[in-house]
């Protein structure tokens, strides 16, 4: 699973996107910058992205292997 922070990449947005996929939770977030009015998605907003999305470990699955 990885999540991203909206605040800090999309200007005035305070949501946690989730998804299964980096490319999914990329596509939401893109959505959502439309959503608040950005119309032009920028490599840097991108990068931004890329660079505050964080995997989010299942503990229930880790604790099985363990």
């Amino acid at each position: 699973m990885y999540e991203l922070d909206c605040a800090g990449v999309i200007p005035g947005c305070r949501r946690v996107i989730r998804a299964e996929s980096e490319a999914e939770v990329v596509r939401r977030a893109v959505v959502q910058a439309r959503q608040f009015g950005v119309e032009h998605i920028s490599p840097g907003m991108l990068d931004a992205m890329r660079t505050k999305m964080r995997e989010q470990v299942d503990e229930r699955r880790s604790a099985t292997f363990a």
